[in-house]
């Protein structure tokens, strides 16, 4: 009788967990997905997606499930292949979760999702796991064939920001192919990646280790601040060991940089001020000490080895002092200018001078001295376009303006084979090379001296070279009609200017 009781009573708690089992397992991680309102927006993602549709089916999976409203948040268009990141083919329930630093997403191309826990809360990368929502464990398909899943509720989508990428891309993928990821054509890193190659610091950005990068802006980025950025301030910008996105990561708690020795010391912290999100800066060295702040304009770009901010200026350089007199705008420069006289007087018949009022913009002109004009006057050559196609050739309209040691770093980093600018006339091809101390412009076949560099101005840069970038030819090669248009023109602007000076006109 004692055995059939216990063999009763064994029987009855196995049908008690087994219906306990099967109400658990009543719905697999997909039909929950398909048939609750709350997870609409997702399953709308899924349904656009047949891979992630099989792996929901077969394959053992932690899911991550933003909410609607998140993908409402979310600005730009959805790419179907955004599900693959919100998946990984490895189960961890909230427990064992917040114990990791990343997981791999079933996309390997994908940058790694990263793990960070607060106290009681976890994060994936920024977004923040719903606890009071998560932990739902069911399996693929009912029975015992079917593999195990997690479901996890989160507040943001996640978003790799690279739409396809091939391979999963470090911090020095992101600096050398910007073009690939889904951000604005205006957010431009070149100039702080070329500082990058320029210290032989590329290593820092392709190791496989977890560290927060931020990277400034060219737009932030004027020619002395490109000139003072050395080995200390690029490494000044990189928090290493620590993969700080900005939801999880403590205000005002200050981090060491990679600058970190007796010559340089640098320390950084996440700081929001009215309303905007910043990175604070604490400096002391040989070059100075102080406190400087950043705006955090593009945050938590997620890469394999951590996660990279776009920052609107450079980190740890003081401010310049103050220029000395006159520091003028380019064309005010240009008409106070006896040297530059004759550019200027071109400039206002053409009406190209006009071009100088746009607001918001940097100018690199790139100027000839008069006496360069009155050299090519007196041999006899005269230009083979019209005034106004020559100056739009002339210059550049950026974020930020070049200076002369910028173009010999491009040129550098581009390993001597010329640089693309964009100028008012399109794309102007050169070269920029140091012979002992001086710069020269190399336009085609010819080299041609910088005679003066980096005249900075409220509104950009003027460079005045010894020739002006223009094909010339004989006076007598010129047909009967040009010599009644272009030749007049340049002639008249010339004379005006040379002979004002001299004071010999009448």
């Amino acid at each position: 009788m004692m055995v059939h009781f216990l063999a009763s009573i064994i029987l009855c708690l196995f049908l008690v967990i087994n219906h306990h089992v099967s109400c658990q397992r009543s719905k697999t991680v997909y039909q929950k997905i398909q048939q609750e309102p709350q997870f609409a927006e997702f399953n709308a993602l899924v349904r656009s997606n047949r891979v992630a549709r099989l792996n929901l089916h077969f394959e053992q999976l932690t899911v991550f499930v933003p909410e609607n409203r998140a993908f409402r948040d979310l600005q730009g268009d959805l790419n179907s292949n955004l599900a693959f990141y919100h998946m990984s083919f490895d189960v961890y329930p909230l427990d064992s979760l917040g114990k990791k630093n990343s997981l791999s997403s079933v996309n390997l191309e994908n940058p790694p999702l990263w793990i960070t826990r607060v106290d009681e809360d976890v994060y994936v990368n920024n977004a923040k796991i719903l606890q009071d929502k998560s932990n739902y464990v069911s399996r693929s398909r009912d029975g015992y064939m079917g593999k195990q899943q997690v479901l996890h509720m989160i507040d943001e989508v996640l978003d790799p920001v690279i739409p396809s990428p091939k391979y999963s891309p470090t911090a020095y993928d992101f600096l050398s192919t910007t073009v690939d990821w889904r951000l604005q054509a205006s957010l431009s890193v070149s100039n702080f990646f070329t500082k990058v190659k320029e210290n032989k610091l590329q290593h820092v950005y392709e190791q496989n280790i977890g560290h927060t990068f931020f990277v400034p802006l060219d737009s932030g980025m004027d020619p002395h601040k490109f000139r003072m950025m050395d080995k200390h301030i690029v490494l000044g910008h990189v928090i290493p060991s620590h993969v700080l996105f900005t939801r999880p990561t403590r205000k005002n708690f200050p981090y060491e940089s990679l600058t970190n020795d007796d010559y340089a010391y640098i320390v950084l912290s996440f700081t929001e001020r009215e309303g905007k999100l910043f990175v604070k800066g604490l400096a002391r060295g040989s070059y100075g000490e102080g406190q400087f702040y950043s705006e955090v304009v593009v945050p938590n770009i997620p890469v394999k080895n951590g996660v990279v901010h776009l920052i609107a200026q450079p980190l740890g350089i003081v401010n310049r002092a103050l220029r000395p007199f006159p520091y003028l705008p380019i064309l005010e420069k240009l008409s106070t200018d006896p040297s530059l006289e004759v550019v200027y007087t071109m400039g206002e018949r053409t009406g190209f001078n006009k071009i100088f009022s746009r607001k918001n913009v940097s100018f690199t002109y790139l100027v000839s001295r008069d006496s360069s004009w009155k050299k090519l006057e007196e041999g006899g050559l005269d230009p083979m376009e019209k005034d106004l196609d020559m100056l739009k050739r002339h210059l550049i309209i950026s974020q930020t303006p070049y200076s002369v040691e910028q173009l010999y770093s491009l040129t550098k980093a581009n390993n001597y084979t010329g640089i693309d600018l964009r100028t008012e006339a399109g794309p102007l091809r050169i070269m920029v090379v140091k012979i002992d101390q001086d710069y020269y412009l190399r336009w085609y076949t010819r080299y041609i001296k910088f005679l003066r560099a980096d005249y900075e101005c409220t509104d950009g840069i003027i460079h005045v070279l010894s020739s002006p970038l223009a094909n010339f030819r004989k006076k007598d090669e010129i047909s009967t009609v040009a010599l009644r248009t272009d030749y007049k023109g340049y002639w008249e602007t010339f004379k005006h200017a040379f002979f004002k000076i001299l004071n010999v006109w009448n």
